[in-house]
């Protein structure tokens, strides 16, 4: 009996020692708090960047996968096409008018604790599944080939990092809810990540706009890279900016 408590004890612990900054006291008596870092926790602390980065990786996968199925949806497709025809016979400012406002939208619901992440899984899963059905209608091919066409343009690495990008914030938001006393010292954080996401989307759509006008010639939109890999490091520098208290001086280079 005195076992299994003693197992207890030490297994809630673990999980309060994740939780909490290494500086706190233990809740139980004579037992002393798990001081040792994680792969998503500093210092006690949750670190945005690394829940990015899992949370890109599992829409990525999601992507991967659902798009390679045998999959069609006449429903899917039609819409796709009515979206497209509307976007498509638009001017460049139109385009972007078009574009910019709806992805906006999704990603700021995004943004909201709890709603967030479940819009995230059901867009990425809904859109996955789209570019199978277009494989399957108009290209009577695997998703996945459609896939492989949209991830050699630039603007496909500007939009999905962005829902990544609030999904994972979302989360980090629910946990500063949780840890009260650290909402004010990085609530501003959050604020920097939305603004974040609106520039990013705002270059997504520009880059995408510009895609179509140039799809007559795929070699014109494949040079579309050269401009677009300047602004990918300046965006990624943003990143690392916004997420500079996570860096450690002292630990930076295993981060």
């Amino acid at each position: 009996m005195d076992a299994s408590m003693d197992f207890i004890i030490q297994a809630t612990e673990k999980v309060y020692a994740h939780f909490h900054s290494p500086c706190m006291t233990s809740p139980f008596p004579g037992v002393s708090t798990i001081r040792s870092d994680s792969f998503f926790f500093r210092n006690g602390a949750l670190m945005l960047r690394r829940l990015f980065l899992v949370t890109f990786v599992i829409e990525i996968t999601i992507f991967i996968v659902l798009s390679s199925l045998y999959y069609h949806s006449a429903l899917l497709y039609s819409s796709l096409s009515s979206e497209r025809s509307v976007v498509y016979s638009s001017s460049l400012f139109g385009m972007v008018l078009e574009i910019f406002p709806h992805n906006l939208l999704v990603a700021t619901i995004e943004f909201v604790p709890v709603v967030g992440p479940l819009l995230f899984g059901l867009s990425t899963a809904i859109t996955s599944l789209t570019v199978a059905s277009e494989g399957f209608f108009l290209y009577h091919t695997s998703g996945f080939i459609v896939l492989l066409s949209l991830i050699i343009v630039p603007h496909t690495w500007l939009e999905l990092p962005s829902y990544a990008v609030a999904c994972s914030t979302s989360i980090y938001l629910i946990y500063l809810l949780y840890r009260r006393e650290m909402l004010r010292a990085k609530g501003m954080k959050v604020l920097f990540m939305y603004l974040f996401v609106v520039l990013e989307l705002v270059v997504a759509a520009v880059f995408e706009s510009s895609e179509i006008l140039l799809s007559y010639n795929v070699l014109y939109v494949l040079l579309m890279w050269i401009p677009a890999v300047p602004i990918f490091v300046s965006l990624i520098m943003l990143y690392r900016h916004i997420n500079s208290d996570e860096y450690s001086p002292k630990r930076s280079a295993s981060a």
